[in-house]
């Protein structure tokens, strides 16, 4: 009974890391969703902190903030349950991002008063920076799910997905951050007037949209590298779209980085150019590890001995597209 009693908390601590950590499966996706969305929240209020015109609603505004934290809270607390070491998650560079990021308030709480400290809470957008490790929603492991979803064909496997880099997702969450802040603002300002709520539901729904598109573009909008084509997924609000390419359509691989600060983060974009007529490309950008893709690809278009060498490659990808 204690082994099968350990078994089962053993399972269930992996089952927790696989959603919480890495976002496998259709809870993971949903988490990271939900996750997103709480931090839009968290940080859609804190601008309205430091107005002075808003004092006399700092209640509510502390009662949505002590909702996000205690939420935060329980998830920084499942994590270290389910870590398996939990010594190692609580002093990486993420662990302490999430506790430095729900801190600052139990700090504040009857210990330092001054609503300044709240600043750390911005630290929360770097924890969309650990979906780094999180694989596209549309490259699950699942043979069956692949099938439906892609159309693979009879001994047809994924040897490759390209996916987005996480930083897209946090230029995404741009717009729906200040629709949100926006809605409150009017909300609060104006007093629930009808004209304020309507005002503000048209924002609500602008920063839904927005954010949904953008988690779309993140999470399915792939590149398939199959051991017998190129699958080409786009997701769209209403549909999506998939595309094949043969191989030896392919005449060229060029992968490039985008800015600057692409070059920083390390993601950039690939650029495919096939034989058809126009457009006679392929390109998907703010690309995760942009330069092992392209390298992923030319394998299979060129075979082992036709592809470039690795500094031919890295020479390659600091030109811009034409």
């Amino acid at each position: 009974m204690p082994f099968s009693r350990a078994h089962k908390d053993e399972r269930l601590r992996k089952q927790l890391w696989s959603i919480l950590h890495h976002g496998n499966g259709v809870s993971g996706n949903a988490f990271n969703l939900l996750l997103i969305l709480l931090i839009i929240a968290s940080l859609a209020i804190l601008p309205l902190e430091f107005l002075p015109s808003l004092q006399a609603y700092h209640g509510v505004l502390s009662t949505v903030e002590i909702f996000t934290v205690v939420l935060f809270t329980m998830e920084y607390i499942l994590r270290i349950y389910a870590a398996p070491n939990r010594k190692k998650y609580i002093l990486s560079f993420f662990g302490l991002v999430d506790l430095l990021s729900i801190a600052p308030f139990y700090l504040s709480f009857g210990l330092i008063e001054t609503q300044y400290i709240r600043v750390f809470q911005l630290l929360r957008v770097i924890r969309i920076l650990k979906m780094g490790e999180i694989e596209a929603a549309a490259a699950e492991d699942e043979e069956a799910t692949m099938q439906r979803g892609i159309g693979l064909l009879t001994g047809e496997t994924v040897e490759y997905v390209v996916t987005r880099h996480p930083f897209y997702i946090i230029v995404g969450c741009i717009p729906p951050l200040v629709a949100t802040t926006a809605g409150l603002a009017a909300l609060i300002v104006f007093d629930g007037h009808i004209v304020a709520i309507a005002i503000a539901s048209c924002l609500f729904l602008f920063a839904l949209i927005f954010l949904w598109r953008a988690w779309l573009d993140f999470s399915y909008d792939v590149i398939f590298v199959t051991n017998l084509r190129l699958i080409l997924q786009n997701q769209y609000i209403l549909g999506r779209s998939i595309n094949q390419v043969n191989y030896s359509a392919i005449t060229n691989v060029k992968p490039f980085f985008q800015s600057f600060i692409g070059y920083l983060l390390r993601y950039g974009s690939i650029l495919i150019e096939t034989m058809a007529a126009e457009p006679g490309h392929i390109e998907l950008r703010t690309v995760r590890h942009h330069e092992k893709a392209a390298h992923a690809i030319m394998e299979k278009c060129f075979g082992g001995d036709r592809i470039p060498k690795k500094e031919d490659v890295e020479k390659e990808s600091h030109r811009p597209a034409r």
